[in-house]
């Protein structure tokens, strides 16, 4: 149970501030808007989501 509690902790954490930094460094960055920049944005999070809970999954001992 405490360990599920340190993950979402960390998540949260995670999330603050990264949402900290898109609010308050977003605008100082001059990104023309294009299709590909967008698609960038958009994708970059759920892939270091993906590659983290992977690294998790390929650590943890299976019960096979």
């Amino acid at each position: 149970m405490n360990e599920t509690i340190d993950f979402l902790i960390k998540i949260f954490i995670a999330s603050l501030i990264l949402s900290l930094l898109i609010k308050y460094l977003g605008p100082l960055l001059s990104l023309a808007p294009s299709n590909l920049n967008a698609l960038i944005i958009v994708m970059i999070v759920p892939v270091i989501v993906t590659v983290f809970l992977t690294k998790k999954m390929l650590n943890t001992p299976s019960d096979s």
